[in-house]
Protein backbone atom coordinates (compact mmCIF):
# COMPACT_ATOMS: atom_id res chain seq x y z
CA UNK A 1 0.00 0.00 0.00
CA UNK A 2 2.14 2.83 -1.37
CA UNK A 3 -0.43 5.61 -1.21
CA UNK A 4 -2.43 6.59 1.84
CA UNK A 5 -5.61 7.73 -0.65
CA UNK A 6 -8.91 9.03 0.83
CA UNK A 7 -10.85 6.92 -1.62
CA UNK A 8 -8.96 3.99 -0.46
CA UNK A 9 -9.94 5.25 3.48
CA UNK A 10 -13.34 5.26 2.03
CA UNK A 11 -13.21 1.68 1.17
CA UNK A 12 -12.19 0.53 4.03
CA UNK A 13 -15.08 1.99 5.96
CA UNK A 14 -17.42 0.62 3.51
CA UNK A 15 -15.84 -2.61 3.49
CA UNK A 16 -16.44 -2.98 6.98
CA UNK A 17 -19.78 -2.17 6.99
CA UNK A 18 -20.45 -4.63 3.96
CA UNK A 19 -18.64 -7.67 5.95
CA UNK A 20 -20.22 -6.84 9.60
CA UNK A 21 -24.04 -7.03 7.26
CA UNK A 22 -22.77 -10.61 5.90
CA UNK A 23 -21.81 -11.84 9.52
CA UNK A 24 -25.25 -10.89 10.81
CA UNK A 25 -27.04 -12.03 8.58
CA UNK A 26 -25.25 -15.43 8.26
CA UNK A 27 -25.25 -16.23 12.12
CA UNK A 28 -28.93 -14.61 12.13
CA UNK A 29 -29.91 -17.27 9.88
CA UNK A 30 -28.24 -20.18 11.73
CA UNK A 31 -29.41 -18.61 14.80
CA UNK A 32 -33.06 -18.51 13.49
CA UNK A 33 -32.67 -22.38 12.37
CA UNK A 34 -30.97 -23.29 15.65
CA UNK A 35 -34.10 -22.56 17.54
CA UNK A 36 -36.44 -23.82 14.59
CA UNK A 37 -34.79 -27.61 14.90
CA UNK A 38 -33.31 -27.30 18.02
CA UNK A 39 -36.35 -25.64 20.29
CA UNK A 40 -39.47 -25.23 18.77
CA UNK A 41 -39.72 -28.26 17.10
CA UNK A 42 -38.39 -30.55 20.50
CA UNK A 43 -41.43 -28.68 22.47
CA UNK A 44 -43.82 -29.53 19.73
CA UNK A 45 -42.58 -33.34 19.72
CA UNK A 46 -42.69 -33.94 23.87
CA UNK A 47 -39.01 -33.37 23.58
CA UNK A 48 -37.84 -37.08 23.09
CA UNK A 49 -35.18 -38.36 24.63
CA UNK A 50 -33.46 -39.69 20.92
CA UNK A 51 -34.06 -36.08 19.52
CA UNK A 52 -30.15 -35.77 19.20
CA UNK A 53 -29.56 -38.83 17.58
CA UNK A 54 -32.64 -38.39 15.08
CA UNK A 55 -31.39 -35.21 13.67
CA UNK A 56 -27.87 -35.60 13.43
CA UNK A 57 -28.29 -39.50 11.37
CA UNK A 58 -30.80 -37.37 9.07
CA UNK A 59 -27.91 -34.44 8.98
CA UNK A 60 -25.07 -36.75 8.43
CA UNK A 61 -27.60 -38.54 5.62
CA UNK A 62 -27.95 -34.55 4.45
CA UNK A 63 -23.85 -33.88 4.46
CA UNK A 64 -22.74 -37.37 2.84
CA UNK A 65 -24.95 -36.48 -0.40
CA UNK A 66 -23.96 -32.71 -0.44
CA UNK A 67 -20.48 -33.75 -0.56
CA UNK A 68 -20.59 -36.49 -2.97
CA UNK A 69 -22.40 -33.97 -5.06
CA UNK A 70 -20.83 -30.72 -4.57
CA UNK A 71 -17.12 -31.44 -2.94
CA UNK A 72 -15.61 -30.77 0.31
CA UNK A 73 -17.27 -27.66 1.64
CA UNK A 74 -17.04 -25.72 3.48
CA UNK A 75 -13.40 -24.99 2.96
CA UNK A 76 -11.33 -25.16 6.10
CA UNK A 77 -9.82 -21.87 7.82
CA UNK A 78 -6.12 -23.53 6.90
CA UNK A 79 -7.05 -24.12 3.04
CA UNK A 80 -8.62 -20.19 2.57
CA UNK A 81 -5.58 -18.77 3.96
CA UNK A 82 -3.02 -21.29 2.00
CA UNK A 83 -5.22 -19.88 -0.88
CA UNK A 84 -5.03 -16.30 0.02
CA UNK A 85 -1.20 -16.65 0.83
CA UNK A 86 -0.35 -18.44 -2.43
CA UNK A 87 -2.53 -16.48 -5.26
CA UNK A 88 -3.29 -13.12 -3.18
CA UNK A 89 -6.91 -13.93 -3.92
CA UNK A 90 -10.16 -16.32 -2.85
CA UNK A 91 -11.42 -18.20 -5.74
CA UNK A 92 -15.37 -17.82 -6.47
CA UNK A 93 -15.68 -19.39 -9.68
CA UNK A 94 -18.03 -22.30 -10.12
CA UNK A 95 -20.46 -21.64 -7.39
CA UNK A 96 -17.84 -21.62 -4.72
CA UNK A 97 -19.63 -18.91 -2.55
CA UNK A 98 -22.74 -21.07 -2.30
CA UNK A 99 -21.43 -24.17 -1.77
CA UNK A 100 -19.44 -22.90 1.37
CA UNK A 101 -23.12 -21.52 2.41
CA UNK A 102 -25.05 -23.87 1.93
CA UNK A 103 -22.08 -26.66 3.56
CA UNK A 104 -21.96 -24.18 5.93
CA UNK A 105 -25.37 -24.23 6.95
CA UNK A 106 -26.30 -27.91 7.30
CA UNK A 107 -22.91 -28.49 9.27
CA UNK A 108 -24.19 -25.86 11.49
CA UNK A 109 -27.86 -26.65 11.75
CA UNK A 110 -27.31 -30.33 12.45
CA UNK A 111 -25.14 -29.82 15.65
CA UNK A 112 -21.82 -30.07 14.76
CA UNK A 113 -19.06 -29.02 17.42
CA UNK A 114 -17.76 -26.69 14.82
CA UNK A 115 -17.80 -23.29 14.39
CA UNK A 116 -18.91 -20.68 11.55
CA UNK A 117 -15.57 -18.86 11.18
CA UNK A 118 -14.18 -21.08 8.50
CA UNK A 119 -17.31 -20.69 5.91
CA UNK A 120 -17.28 -16.76 6.94
CA UNK A 121 -14.00 -16.43 5.75
CA UNK A 122 -14.53 -18.14 2.60
CA UNK A 123 -17.70 -16.64 1.79
CA UNK A 124 -16.58 -12.94 3.11
CA UNK A 125 -12.90 -13.51 0.94
CA UNK A 126 -14.78 -14.62 -2.24
CA UNK A 127 -17.26 -11.84 -2.31
CA UNK A 128 -14.18 -9.17 -2.09
CA UNK A 129 -12.52 -10.99 -4.71
CA UNK A 130 -15.20 -11.06 -7.24
CA UNK A 131 -15.66 -7.11 -6.45
CA UNK A 132 -11.85 -6.25 -6.93
CA UNK A 133 -12.24 -8.03 -10.36
CA UNK A 134 -15.36 -6.15 -11.21
CA UNK A 135 -14.18 -3.06 -10.42
CA UNK A 136 -10.78 -3.81 -12.10
CA UNK A 137 -8.53 -2.95 -8.49
CA UNK A 138 -5.43 -3.25 -8.77
CA UNK A 139 -3.91 -6.57 -6.93
CA UNK A 140 -1.61 -4.45 -4.20
CA UNK A 141 -5.17 -3.06 -3.14
CA UNK A 142 -7.34 -6.50 -4.13
CA UNK A 143 -4.34 -8.29 -1.35
CA UNK A 144 -5.25 -5.43 0.94
CA UNK A 145 -8.74 -5.10 0.80
CA UNK A 146 -9.09 -9.14 1.52
CA UNK A 147 -7.15 -8.90 4.71
CA UNK A 148 -8.79 -6.05 6.07
CA UNK A 149 -12.03 -7.70 5.12
CA UNK A 150 -10.74 -11.49 6.77
CA UNK A 151 -9.66 -9.33 9.42
CA UNK A 152 -13.04 -7.51 10.43
CA UNK A 153 -14.72 -10.79 9.68
CA UNK A 154 -12.58 -12.21 12.62
CA UNK A 155 -12.98 -9.73 15.26
CA UNK A 156 -16.93 -9.15 14.16
CA UNK A 157 -17.18 -13.09 15.00
CA UNK A 158 -15.46 -13.39 17.80
CA UNK A 159 -16.11 -10.00 19.30
CA UNK A 160 -12.61 -9.36 19.69
CA UNK A 161 -12.24 -5.85 17.72
CA UNK A 162 -7.96 -6.52 17.58
CA UNK A 163 -8.18 -10.21 16.67
CA UNK A 164 -7.94 -8.97 13.28
CA UNK A 165 -5.38 -6.24 13.50
CA UNK A 166 -2.94 -8.83 16.23
CA UNK A 167 -3.17 -11.23 13.14
CA UNK A 168 -1.73 -9.00 11.02
CA UNK A 169 0.93 -7.39 13.00
CA UNK A 170 2.51 -10.60 14.04
CA UNK A 171 2.46 -12.58 11.02
CA UNK A 172 4.85 -9.43 10.01
CA UNK A 173 7.78 -7.83 11.09
CA UNK A 174 6.60 -5.98 14.23
CA UNK A 175 10.09 -4.78 15.83
CA UNK A 176 10.46 -2.54 12.75
CA UNK A 177 7.83 0.41 12.52
CA UNK A 178 7.20 1.73 8.95
CA UNK A 179 4.74 4.63 8.15
CA UNK A 180 3.31 2.16 5.42
CA UNK A 181 2.76 -0.11 8.41
CA UNK A 182 0.95 2.47 10.66
CA UNK A 183 -1.25 3.68 8.07
CA UNK A 184 -2.46 -0.27 7.38
CA UNK A 185 -3.11 -0.45 10.51
CA UNK A 186 -5.21 2.45 11.22
CA UNK A 187 -7.00 1.45 8.18
CA UNK A 188 -7.44 -2.19 9.41
CA UNK A 189 -8.70 -0.78 12.87
CA UNK A 190 -11.05 1.83 11.01
CA UNK A 191 -12.71 -1.21 8.91
CA UNK A 192 -13.40 -3.49 11.95
CA UNK A 193 -15.04 -0.10 13.70
CA UNK A 194 -17.52 0.10 10.34
CA UNK A 195 -17.75 -3.47 10.88
CA UNK A 196 -18.98 -3.61 14.76
CA UNK A 197 -21.45 -0.78 13.19
CA UNK A 198 -22.59 -2.90 10.38
CA UNK A 199 -23.07 -5.98 12.46
CA UNK A 200 -25.04 -4.48 15.41
CA UNK A 201 -27.44 -2.53 12.71
CA UNK A 202 -28.20 -5.84 11.12
CA UNK A 203 -28.06 -8.20 13.83
CA UNK A 204 -30.71 -6.17 15.54
CA UNK A 205 -33.59 -7.13 12.95
CA UNK A 206 -33.09 -10.99 14.35
CA UNK A 207 -35.36 -11.55 17.57
CA UNK A 208 -34.18 -13.52 20.38
CA UNK A 209 -31.23 -12.68 20.84
CA UNK A 210 -28.49 -14.75 23.56
CA UNK A 211 -25.35 -13.39 24.70
CA UNK A 212 -22.24 -15.02 22.56
CA UNK A 213 -18.77 -15.55 23.65
CA UNK A 214 -19.12 -15.02 27.60
CA UNK A 215 -18.05 -16.39 31.08
CA UNK A 216 -19.10 -16.02 34.29
CA UNK A 217 -17.03 -13.86 36.31
CA UNK A 218 -14.05 -15.42 37.69
CA UNK A 219 -12.14 -14.13 40.56
CA UNK A 220 -8.90 -12.79 39.44
CA UNK A 221 -6.75 -11.55 42.71
CA UNK A 222 -3.40 -12.91 43.02
CA UNK A 223 -2.38 -15.11 45.45
CA UNK A 224 1.29 -16.38 46.06
CA UNK A 225 -0.06 -20.16 46.18
CA UNK A 226 -1.57 -18.73 42.25
CA UNK A 227 1.40 -17.47 41.14
CA UNK A 228 3.61 -20.13 41.66
CA UNK A 229 0.86 -22.50 39.44
CA UNK A 230 1.37 -20.19 36.68
CA UNK A 231 3.75 -22.20 35.25
CA UNK A 232 2.56 -25.63 35.52
CA UNK A 233 -1.04 -24.41 34.32
CA UNK A 234 0.74 -22.88 31.11
CA UNK A 235 2.80 -26.00 30.24
CA UNK A 236 -0.45 -28.74 30.71
CA UNK A 237 -2.19 -25.87 28.30
CA UNK A 238 0.32 -26.37 25.51
CA UNK A 239 0.22 -30.23 26.18
CA UNK A 240 -3.44 -29.77 25.52
CA UNK A 241 -3.05 -27.75 22.97
CA UNK A 242 -0.29 -30.09 21.54
CA UNK A 243 -2.96 -32.57 22.05
CA UNK A 244 -5.59 -31.60 19.50
CA UNK A 245 -2.71 -30.57 17.05
CA UNK A 246 -1.69 -33.96 17.12
CA UNK A 247 -5.61 -35.69 16.75
CA UNK A 248 -6.24 -33.04 14.08
CA UNK A 249 -3.23 -34.38 12.00
CA UNK A 250 -4.52 -37.79 12.32
CA UNK A 251 -7.91 -36.79 11.55
CA UNK A 252 -6.96 -34.83 8.16
CA UNK A 253 -4.98 -38.32 7.15
CA UNK A 254 -8.16 -39.99 7.58
CA UNK A 255 -10.08 -37.65 5.53
CA UNK A 256 -7.48 -38.06 2.56
CA UNK A 257 -7.94 -41.43 1.91
CA UNK A 258 -11.80 -41.43 1.72
CA UNK A 259 -13.48 -42.70 -1.33
CA UNK A 260 -16.97 -42.31 -0.30
CA UNK A 261 -17.99 -39.85 1.67
CA UNK A 262 -21.89 -41.20 2.33
CA UNK A 263 -20.95 -44.49 5.03
CA UNK A 264 -18.41 -42.47 7.03
CA UNK A 265 -20.88 -39.06 7.36
CA UNK A 266 -23.98 -40.59 8.48
CA UNK A 267 -21.75 -42.40 11.01
CA UNK A 268 -20.52 -39.56 12.51
CA UNK A 269 -24.15 -38.14 12.77
CA UNK A 270 -24.85 -41.70 14.59
CA UNK A 271 -22.18 -41.06 17.19
CA UNK A 272 -22.94 -37.19 17.37
CA UNK A 273 -26.10 -37.82 18.33
CA UNK A 274 -25.14 -40.38 20.62
CA UNK A 275 -22.84 -38.02 22.27
CA UNK A 276 -25.59 -35.46 22.21
CA UNK A 277 -28.21 -37.65 24.30
CA UNK A 278 -25.24 -38.61 26.90
CA UNK A 279 -24.31 -34.26 27.12
CA UNK A 280 -25.57 -31.21 25.25
CA UNK A 281 -22.39 -29.47 25.57
CA UNK A 282 -20.68 -32.38 22.82
CA UNK A 283 -22.62 -30.96 20.14
CA UNK A 284 -22.46 -27.14 18.59
CA UNK A 285 -18.95 -24.64 18.59
CA UNK A 286 -19.85 -23.76 22.21
CA UNK A 287 -20.15 -19.96 21.71
CA UNK A 288 -23.77 -20.12 22.88
CA UNK A 289 -23.28 -22.21 25.58
CA UNK A 290 -19.95 -21.19 27.10
CA UNK A 291 -21.57 -18.74 29.77
CA UNK A 292 -24.15 -21.60 31.17
CA UNK A 293 -21.77 -24.41 31.25
CA UNK A 294 -19.09 -21.53 33.48
CA UNK A 295 -21.89 -21.72 35.35
CA UNK A 296 -22.27 -24.89 36.08
CA UNK A 297 -19.13 -25.68 35.89
CA UNK A 298 -19.12 -25.12 39.91
CA UNK A 299 -21.35 -28.16 40.73
CA UNK A 300 -19.23 -30.55 38.38
CA UNK A 301 -16.20 -32.22 39.36
CA UNK A 302 -12.68 -32.45 38.27
CA UNK A 303 -13.16 -36.07 36.25
CA UNK A 304 -16.47 -34.47 34.54
CA UNK A 305 -14.95 -31.11 33.71
CA UNK A 306 -11.96 -32.73 32.47
CA UNK A 307 -14.44 -35.57 29.89
CA UNK A 308 -16.28 -32.65 28.65
CA UNK A 309 -12.99 -30.81 27.68
CA UNK A 310 -11.01 -33.91 25.70
CA UNK A 311 -14.62 -35.27 24.54
CA UNK A 312 -15.22 -31.75 22.94
CA UNK A 313 -11.51 -32.04 20.97
CA UNK A 314 -12.42 -35.70 20.35
CA UNK A 315 -15.93 -34.63 18.65
CA UNK A 316 -14.09 -31.48 16.64
CA UNK A 317 -11.70 -33.86 15.71
CA UNK A 318 -13.99 -36.50 14.13
CA UNK A 319 -16.54 -34.40 12.84
CA UNK A 320 -13.44 -32.83 10.57
CA UNK A 321 -12.39 -36.21 9.38
CA UNK A 322 -15.89 -37.20 8.44
CA UNK A 323 -16.44 -34.59 6.22
CA UNK A 324 -18.55 -32.44 8.59
CA UNK A 325 -16.37 -29.61 8.15
CA UNK A 326 -16.24 -25.92 9.57
CA UNK A 327 -14.31 -23.48 12.02
CA UNK A 328 -12.40 -24.59 14.99
CA UNK A 329 -11.50 -21.76 17.15
CA UNK A 330 -15.03 -21.97 19.28
CA UNK A 331 -14.52 -25.81 19.97
CA UNK A 332 -11.25 -25.39 20.52
CA UNK A 333 -11.73 -22.04 23.22
CA UNK A 334 -14.63 -24.07 24.68
CA UNK A 335 -12.53 -27.19 25.50
CA UNK A 336 -9.26 -25.12 27.02
CA UNK A 337 -11.95 -23.33 29.16
CA UNK A 338 -13.49 -26.95 30.01
CA UNK A 339 -10.30 -28.41 31.00
CA UNK A 340 -8.93 -25.15 33.07
CA UNK A 341 -11.97 -24.93 35.21
CA UNK A 342 -11.05 -28.53 36.28
CA UNK A 343 -7.95 -27.55 37.15
CA UNK A 344 -9.06 -24.48 38.87
CA UNK A 345 -11.55 -26.41 40.68
CA UNK A 346 -8.94 -28.75 42.55
CA UNK A 347 -6.69 -25.63 43.19
CA UNK A 348 -9.28 -22.97 44.19
CA UNK A 349 -6.57 -20.12 43.99
CA UNK A 350 -6.45 -17.28 41.42
CA UNK A 351 -8.96 -19.32 39.39
CA UNK A 352 -9.56 -16.38 36.95
CA UNK A 353 -5.57 -15.86 36.18
CA UNK A 354 -5.03 -19.83 36.01
CA UNK A 355 -7.98 -20.76 33.79
CA UNK A 356 -6.59 -17.55 31.54
CA UNK A 357 -3.17 -18.21 31.16
CA UNK A 358 -4.07 -22.36 30.82
CA UNK A 359 -6.53 -21.19 28.28
CA UNK A 360 -4.45 -18.69 26.58
CA UNK A 361 -1.44 -21.43 26.36
CA UNK A 362 -3.70 -24.11 24.17
CA UNK A 363 -5.14 -21.23 21.79
CA UNK A 364 -1.61 -19.96 21.36
CA UNK A 365 -0.06 -23.03 20.73
CA UNK A 366 -2.97 -24.23 18.16
CA UNK A 367 -2.75 -20.53 16.43
CA UNK A 368 0.98 -20.02 16.67
CA UNK A 369 0.31 -16.52 17.47
CA UNK A 370 0.56 -15.49 20.96
CA UNK A 371 -0.74 -11.56 20.39
CA UNK A 372 -3.40 -12.55 18.37
CA UNK A 373 -4.72 -15.11 21.53
CA UNK A 374 -4.26 -12.50 23.50
CA UNK A 375 -6.38 -9.77 21.72
CA UNK A 376 -8.93 -12.81 21.04
CA UNK A 377 -9.36 -13.24 25.02
CA UNK A 378 -9.47 -9.37 25.28
CA UNK A 379 -13.05 -9.08 25.97
CA UNK A 380 -13.71 -12.75 27.56
CA UNK A 381 -11.31 -12.17 30.61
CA UNK A 382 -10.61 -8.78 32.30
CA UNK A 383 -8.44 -6.48 30.98
CA UNK A 384 -5.39 -6.69 33.49
CA UNK A 385 -4.98 -9.84 32.56
CA UNK A 386 -3.91 -8.82 29.02
CA UNK A 387 0.09 -9.43 29.99
CA UNK A 388 -0.14 -12.50 31.49
CA UNK A 389 -2.40 -13.98 28.88
CA UNK A 390 0.53 -12.97 26.00
CA UNK A 391 3.52 -14.46 28.11
CA UNK A 392 1.18 -17.32 28.94
CA UNK A 393 1.35 -17.79 24.51
CA UNK A 394 4.63 -16.96 24.26
CA UNK A 395 5.50 -19.53 27.17
CA UNK A 396 3.95 -22.30 25.81
CA UNK A 397 4.96 -22.30 22.57
CA UNK A 398 8.77 -21.91 23.90
CA UNK A 399 8.01 -24.73 25.79
CA UNK A 400 7.11 -27.28 22.78
CA UNK A 401 9.76 -25.40 20.46
CA UNK A 402 12.16 -26.08 23.10
CA UNK A 403 11.66 -29.65 24.21
CA UNK A 404 13.19 -31.86 21.30
CA UNK A 405 10.67 -34.99 22.07
CA UNK A 406 7.43 -32.68 20.37
CA UNK A 407 9.47 -31.73 17.54
CA UNK A 408 7.74 -28.07 17.05
CA UNK A 409 8.13 -26.04 14.30
CA UNK A 410 10.26 -23.43 15.61
CA UNK A 411 8.12 -20.53 14.36
CA UNK A 412 11.09 -17.61 15.37
CA UNK A 413 9.60 -14.70 13.47
CA UNK A 414 6.14 -15.20 15.22
CA UNK A 415 7.92 -15.37 19.16
CA UNK A 416 11.40 -13.47 19.06
CA UNK A 417 11.93 -10.73 21.52
CA UNK A 418 11.79 -7.36 20.34
CA UNK A 419 15.73 -6.50 20.05
CA UNK A 420 17.34 -3.09 18.99
CA UNK A 421 17.61 -3.39 14.92
CA UNK A 422 21.00 -3.77 13.91
CA UNK A 423 22.75 -1.66 11.09
CA UNK A 424 22.16 -2.94 7.47
CA UNK A 425 25.51 -3.84 5.33
CA UNK A 426 24.85 -0.69 3.48
CA UNK A 427 25.36 1.26 5.62
CA UNK A 428 28.72 -0.48 7.12
CA UNK A 429 30.25 -1.52 4.45
CA UNK A 430 33.67 -0.11 3.16
CA UNK A 431 36.01 -0.51 0.26
CA UNK A 432 39.30 -2.69 -0.17
CA UNK A 433 41.41 0.41 -0.27
CA UNK A 434 39.12 1.82 3.27
CA UNK A 435 39.53 -1.53 4.74
CA UNK A 436 43.38 -1.79 4.05
CA UNK A 437 44.51 1.64 4.70
CA UNK A 438 42.72 1.14 8.26
CA UNK A 439 44.05 -2.38 9.17
CA UNK A 440 47.18 -0.99 10.54
CA UNK A 441 47.90 2.10 10.95
CA UNK A 442 51.48 2.21 12.81
CA UNK A 443 52.79 -0.04 9.79
CA UNK A 444 51.12 2.81 7.32
CA UNK A 445 52.97 5.32 9.18
CA UNK A 446 56.82 3.90 8.97
CA UNK A 447 56.11 3.06 5.15
CA UNK A 448 55.11 7.07 5.00
CA UNK A 449 57.86 8.09 6.88
CA UNK A 450 60.67 5.35 4.62
CA UNK A 451 58.72 7.01 1.21
CA UNK A 452 59.47 10.65 2.60
CA UNK A 453 63.38 9.53 3.35
CA UNK A 454 63.51 7.91 -0.07
CA UNK A 455 62.05 11.02 -1.79
CA UNK A 456 64.27 13.76 -0.03
CA UNK A 457 67.76 10.83 -0.61
CA UNK A 458 67.00 9.89 -4.25
CA UNK A 459 67.62 13.49 -6.33
CA UNK A 460 71.13 14.01 -4.57
CA UNK A 461 72.39 10.62 -6.57
CA UNK A 462 69.79 11.11 -9.66
CA UNK A 463 70.47 14.18 -10.57
CA UNK A 464 73.72 13.68 -11.44
CA UNK A 465 73.37 10.68 -13.66
CA UNK A 466 70.54 13.02 -15.10
CA UNK A 467 72.87 16.24 -15.89
CA UNK A 468 75.66 13.75 -17.58
CA UNK A 469 72.86 12.76 -19.72
CA UNK A 470 71.77 15.49 -20.46
CA UNK A 471 75.54 16.68 -21.67
CA UNK A 472 75.98 13.37 -23.57
CA UNK A 473 72.52 14.36 -25.24
CA UNK A 474 73.42 17.77 -26.16
CA UNK A 475 76.97 16.86 -27.37
CA UNK A 476 75.19 14.12 -29.76
CA UNK A 477 73.09 17.08 -30.94
CA UNK A 478 75.70 19.73 -31.38
CA UNK A 479 77.74 16.91 -33.09
CA UNK A 480 75.13 16.31 -35.35
CA UNK A 481 74.35 19.58 -36.10
CA UNK A 482 77.80 20.38 -37.14
CA UNK A 483 77.91 17.55 -39.59
CA UNK A 484 74.45 18.52 -41.00
CA UNK A 485 76.03 22.31 -41.34
CA UNK A 486 79.06 21.02 -42.92
CA UNK A 487 76.95 19.23 -45.31
CA UNK A 488 74.74 21.83 -46.15
CA UNK A 489 77.83 23.80 -46.77
CA UNK A 490 79.47 21.59 -49.24
CA UNK A 491 76.09 21.02 -50.82
CA UNK A 492 75.87 25.16 -51.21
CA UNK A 493 79.19 25.89 -52.46
CA UNK A 494 78.65 25.49 -56.66
CA UNK A 495 80.22 23.19 -58.30
CA UNK A 496 82.88 23.76 -60.34
CA UNK A 497 83.89 21.93 -63.94
CA UNK A 498 86.64 19.47 -61.66
CA UNK A 499 84.12 18.41 -58.99
CA UNK A 500 81.42 17.65 -61.48
CA UNK A 501 84.44 15.67 -63.19
CA UNK A 502 85.18 13.90 -60.31
CA UNK A 503 81.98 13.08 -59.51
CA UNK A 504 81.05 11.10 -62.54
Amino acid sequence: MNKFKLAFFGYSGLLGLVVGGIVALFLGLSELGYQLLWQILPKALGEPRLYPLIVCTIGGVAIGFFVKAFGRYPRTLQETFDEYQATQRIDYHGGKIVRNLLGSLLVLLFGASLGPEAALVAIIGGVISYVADRRKITADQRADLLEFGIGTSLGVIFMAPLFGVGRSVERENWQVVTESKLKKYVLYIFATFTGFIGYLITYNLFPNQEQVFAIRKLESSFTWQGLLLVIPMIILGALFGKFFLVLQEKGEKLNQRIRNPLPLAIFAGIVLGILGTISPYFLFSGEHSLLSFTRQAETMNFFVLLLIGFGKVAVTVFCLACNWRGGTIFPMIFASIAAALAFANVLPYSPGLLVAVFAASTCAVILKQPLATACLFLLLFPVELFLWIWLAGYLGNLFLQRVPFFREEQTIKSFKLPELAKRTKSTSVKTANETDSTRDIPALRKAADRKKAAETVQPQVAEPKKEILARDVRKKSESTNQVETKTRKTDETPMTRMSRHRRN
